[in-house]
């Protein structure tokens, strides 16, 4: 039993900063394919899409050996890393709203 704990990898608990890539496919087949190449959270028969989520530094790589693949139609980049994810400005922009609102109508 010991030898078997010891042979097993232990994985690191960092979780590595992770891609989202949208992979549009010609049809549903081809995207069952796509698993060896990232994490498949989201496939869709009906659009024939599938959302993939691959380690930020293999992602340039990747995207090239996606579309030599001949079931693929196009790959996109998620861009949520590129977005300004601060909203504390637009909440107190919000807030001064509501207050001069609340006193107009006092």
């Amino acid at each position: 039993m010991d030898d078997i704990m010891d042979k097993k990898e232990i994985r690191p608990l960092e979780v590595p900063e992770r891609v989202a890539i949208y992979v549009y496919c010609h049809s549903y087949k081809g995207a069952r394919q796509l698993a060896r190449f990232g994490d498949v959270i989201y496939t869709s028969s009906k659009s024939h899409y599938s959302l993939l989520y691959v380690e930020d530094n293999e992602v340039a790589e990747l995207v090239k050996k996606l579309e030599e693949l001949k079931f693929v139609k196009k790959v996109r980049v998620g861009r949520l890393k590129a977005l300004n994810q601060d909203f504390s400005g637009a909440f107190a922009k919000t807030n001064l709203e509501v207050k001069e609102a609340l006193e107009k109508l006092s």
